[in-house]
């Protein structure tokens, strides 16, 4: 009886594939390292590239600022400063056009 991955999330077969080229000493590695931890080579390396591309979304989508610059970005929210005058004169208009609908 074969088993399921232990990567794949339902009974569904896999319907993306993606094809990479290898010199002979990366893939003698990867079957090594696959070896070593159990797993499939397939499952080695779907591991290891989710693994790598969720760290590497975290890595764009946040901000990470010294005590210094987190001080005044917290003191900037607590305190924003008063919108000038362009500011005021789009909000009054948008305000009017939004009381004529």
């Amino acid at each position: 009886m074969a088993t399921a991955s232990p990567l794949q999330k339902s009974a569904s077969p896999a319907r993306e594939r993606i094809d990479v080229r290898l010199r002979p000493d990366q893939k003698s590695e990867i079957e090594r390292a696959a070896y070593l931890r159990g797993l499939t080579i397939t499952d080695f390396i779907l591991l290891n590239a989710i693994e790598n591309a969720r760290q590497t979304i975290r890595e764009h989508e946040s901000w990470t600022l010294q005590a210094a610059d987190a001080e005044l970005f917290a003191a900037a929210l607590a305190a924003p400063p008063d919108p000038g005058p362009q500011l005021r004169h789009l909000a009054q208009r948008r305000s009017l056009e939004l009381d004529t609908q």
